[in-house]
């Protein structure tokens, strides 16, 4: 509507030529003057009812017209997925770890008959070497044992398997775990996907780029995989059954999320939610809906065009 314009007698708006009609008293002054200001007749309009100042009234022709399209809330299985950029191992620090911890167990076997302090500190302190690079108990069993060669960590498997090495950034950190399936695309071979598993985590987050490693083996059959290939290991996550709604559907002030509801064929109104769990397509709602709400997920942008957000109990009026 045209708020600059206001008059001290009744009469007609000179820019559209809409009735003018009585501005009303406020609390905070007693001695206001009776201002007139045109109502909007148009199809989109804020209503004025005190309770419901932020409610806003679309025909439905409008709505056809500007694309407004609606979603509900629902209880969804969430489930994300996160890249890790990797390479095929080369790890001469690793490779150098396995051989020192088994020259150290050499040793303390030759002096098994009097073990020194020396010879067992040295395997102690390999063990903690290899735990420190993200080996179980297990699997510093599996090198140390001599069923395994280290060569492969510097030229590469030749026994259908490949060691991938991936980084993952320090927020993801928590939905990565040993056992998870993997699946590995290499710059060399753009059109094959390698599968595999996670097989350790480091426990070390390296302070330069806030990230920590983990390594996995996939299958190659046809050992196409060499050290230093590089690529990119997708993994599956499977978050939790909850109750969720469209990112498109949420309008982000900064501040606080907004989601527009519809409360009847023609209304909507603006209602704060609380996100939780955030994937590449939806929000988790953990306040401000329930499941069935019906929501606008496209053109919400012009329904907020209308009404402007009140937070902390102020109260400002819309214009346009």
């Amino acid at each position: 509507m045209h708020t600059t314009y206001t008059s001290d007698r009744p009469g007609q708006c000179p820019i559209c030529n809409m009735s003018l009609v009585k501005k009303e008293k406020t609390v905070s002054s007693s001695k206001s003057n009776h201002l007139a200001s045109h109502e909007h007749n148009d199809e989109t309009s804020v209503l004025r009812d005190p309770k419901e100042e932020n409610m806003i009234s679309l025909s439905e022709e409008k709505q056809i017209l500007i694309g407004i399209k609606t979603t509900k809330a629902e209880i969804r299985n969430l489930s994300k997925s996160i890249m890790a950029y990797s390479r095929v191992a080369y790890d001469p620090e690793l490779y150098t770890a396995i051989l020192e911890f088994r020259e150290a167990r050499k040793a303390t076997k030759l002096l098994a008959e009097n073990p020194t302090t020396l010879s067992n500190s040295l395997v102690s302190s390999s063990i903690v070497r290899l735990k420190q690079l993200g080996l179980s108990d297990s699997q510093i069993a599996e090198w140390g044992n001599a069923t395994r060669n280290p060569d492969e960590l510097i030229l590469g498997s030749k026994n259908g398997k490949a060691y991938i090495y991936s980084s993952i950034y320090e927020s993801d950190i928590n939905f990565v775990k040993k056992g998870q399936i993997v699946n590995l695309k290499v710059d060399s071979f753009p059109d094959k996907v390698f599968k595999g598993k996670i097989q350790s985590i480091d426990s070390i987050l390296n302070e330069k780029n806030r990230t920590l490693r983990f390594r996995s083996y996939v299958v190659d059959k046809e050992n196409l995989l060499k050290p230093e290939m590089f690529g990119n290991i997708e993994i599956s996550i499977s978050l939790k059954k909850t109750l969720s709604i469209p990112k498109s559907a949420v309008l982000n002030t900064g501040k606080h999320k907004l989601v527009y509801k519809k409360i009847s064929t023609t209304e909507f109104t603006p209602v704060m939610v609380k996100t939780g769990m955030e994937t590449d397509d939806f929000y988790e709602i953990l306040e401000g809906l329930v499941e069935g709400d019906e929501l606008v997920f496209e053109s919400n942008f012009l329904l907020d065009s209308e009404s402007k957000i009140k937070l902390g109990g102020s109260s400002n009026e819309h214009s346009h």
